[in-house]
C-alpha cells in the first residue's frame, strides 16, 4: 500500500491532476512522484534565479556595467534617462537568468516527476531511463529549447554516450543502450541521425511520464503551473537594488538624471588606468546610495527559507 502524503503535498498533487486532468487511472506518475516534480522545478528555479540575483548585487559592476556595449546600448536607448536605462540593463540581465533557470527547473521536473528516470552520474548525459519491459537504456541530454544544433553538440553527446554505455557494460546490463538528445519545450517532430535519437518535446515527456504523449504534456504544463505557486518571487528586492546600484554609478554628474555615455565609452574601451579612479568614486557613491535604503544583502539562509 502506498503511504499516505502529508496534506500540503497531498493537496499539489490532488491541484495538479484537476488542472491536468489526469487520474491515477491513466497511469503515469503516481501522487508521490507527481510531487517530487512540482518541488524540484521550484527548488532548481529557486536555486538558479533568486541565489544567482541577490549575489550578482555585490557585483553589479562586472555583471552589468562591464557589459555595456557604448555603440549599441546608446542607440538602443535613445534619449533615455538614467533611471530607464537602468531599469533596462537589469531587466536584461534578470531576463536571462530567468530563461536559465527554467532550463534547469524543467530538467529536475523531468527526472524527479519520473517513475523511471534518474539523474545519470556520466558528464554530459543528464538522465538515464531503463525500460522495465525490455531492460534497455534509454541515455538523455537535455536542454530546455530549441537552438541551433551544431556537429560540435553532437559530437559531444556522442563522447559521452559512449562512456555512459561503457559503464553500463561493465555492470553487465544485457539491454542496449538509446542516446537521446531530448528539447523539453518546441521540438514538434522526431528525427534520428548519426546514432542519436532526437525525440519531439511531447515524446520526450511521454518517456518520462510513461504516458501517451498529449496526457504526458498535459501532466508537464500542469506541474509547472502548480510549480509556480512555490517559486519565490521576492528576486524584486535584489533587482531594485542593482537599479539602484546602476542608477547611481551611471548618472552624470554634470548632468543630474541622464546617463553618462562619455564615460561607458571611455571604461569599456581604454585602459583600467584611464577611469580606474573615477570607477572607484562612482562605486563609492552608488554603494552609498544603497546603505541609505532599507536593503538587505542576500544569505544563502535564504535558500532554506
Amino acid at each position: 500500500m502506498t503511504p499516505s502524503l502529508p496534506p500540503s503535498d497531498a493537496l499539489i498533487a490532488a491541484n495538479v491532476r484537476e488542472i491536468s486532468g489526469i487520474t491515477e487511472a491513466d497511469g503515469g506518475p503516481s501522487d508521490a512522484y507527481i510531487v517530487a516534480g512540482v518541488r524540484g522545478f521550484a527548488r532548481e528555479f529557486n536555486y538558479w534565479y533568486i541565489r544567482v540575483i541577490g549575489q550578482a548585487v555585490p557585483k553589479y559592476r562586472t555583471l552589468i556595467i562591464g557589459r555595456i556595449n557604448p555603440f549599441i546600448r546608446r542607440v538602443e536607448f535613445g534619449g533615455l534617462d538614467v533611471q530607464a536605462c537602468s531599469e533596462r540593463l537589469v531587466e536584461d540581465y534578470a531576463r536571462r537568468n530567468f530563461v536559465t533557470a527554467g532550463g534547469w527547473a524543467l530538467e529536475a521536473m523531468a527526472i524527479d516527476g519520473s517513475p523511471t528516470a534518474q539523474k545519470s552520474a556520466t558528464p554530459g548525459i543528464d538522465a538515464q531511463r531503463v525500460d522495465p519491459l525490455t531492460g534497455d537504456y534509454h541515455l538523455y541530454a537535455f536542454k530546455s529549447g530549441t537552438v541551433t544544433r551544431n556537429s560540435d553538440i553532437i559530437a559531444a553527446i556522442k563522447q559521452h554516450g559512449r562512456k555512459a554505455e561503457r559503464l553500463i557494460r561493465q555492470n553487465r546490463s544485457s539491454g542496449g543502450v538509446h542516446l537521446n538528445y531530448s528539447v523539453l519545450t518546441g521540438k514538434t517532430e522526431y528525427t534520428f541521425d548519426d546514432g542519436v535519437h532526437r525525440p519531439s518535446s511531447a515524446e520526450t515527456w511521454s518517456q518520462m511520464f510513461g504516458l501517451k504523449q498529449e496526457d504526458a504534456l498535459e501532466l508537464a504544463l500542469a506541474i509547472a503551473a502548480e510549480a509556480g505557486k512555490l517559486v519565490r518571487h521576492d528576486a524584486s528586492v535584489h533587482l531594485s537594488a542593482l537599479v539602484l546600484l546602476v542608477a547611481t554609478y551611471l548618472e552624470d554628474q554634470a548632468s543630474p538624471g541622464q546617463m553618462d555615455w562619455d564615460f561607458v565609452a571611455r571604461r569599456s574601451m581604454q585602459i583600467k588606468s584611464a577611469w580606474k579612479d573615477e570607477d572607484a568614486e562612482r562605486h563609492k557613491r552608488a554603494l552609498a546610495a544603497l546603505q541609505a535604503t532599507d536593503y538587505v544583502p542576500y544569505s544563502e539562509t535564504e535558500e532554506g527559507e
